[in-house]
């Protein structure tokens, strides 16, 4: 039995094809990629992206792996559960703000994307590019 993982190299597809459409779309981030245990695995504070943001990209990406979701999706689903907002918000690396993504191969969660620093709404479509950057390597 083979188990998937997220190897370093695709870490690295998923963070330049994220950086990428951050530099088109002219905002300076910090990206964080992680395997399914919420390890980094890569990361790139852009020029220009605020040091605060570091530690956000991070927190993003380990609550899109940890829930197997986006955490835009996962915002909007707590948003009308309060005391689960509020309990889940208390909790160290836990970020319910747009920006973070699961990534899968071959169906099987392993890893995320966590992207902060975005001015206008940024982050989420940034790190959909990275999964995007991924999955346009295999084919």
């Amino acid at each position: 039995m083979s188990t998937v993982t997220l190897s370093r190299h695709d870490a690295r597809r998923v963070l330049d094809a994220a950086l990428a459409h951050a530099q088109e779309l002219g905002v300076s981030v910090s990206i964080s990629v992680v395997d399914d245990g919420g390890h980094l695995k890569a990361f790139e504070r852009m020029d220009g992206a605020s040091f605060f943001n570091t530690s956000l990209a991070t927190s993003k990406a380990i609550t899109a792996v940890g829930i197997g979701m986006s955490t835009e999706d996962f915002m909007q689903f707590v948003a009308g559960i309060p005391p689960l907002l509020a309990g889940l918000s208390a909790q160290p690396n836990v970020a319910i703000l747009p920006g973070g993504a699961p990534i899968t191969v071959d169906g099987v969660v392993v890893g995320a994307i966590g992207v902060a620093g975005g001015k206008g709404g940024e982050d989420q479509p940034v790190a959909q590019a990275g999964l995007i950057g991924l999955t346009a390597a295999a084919v």
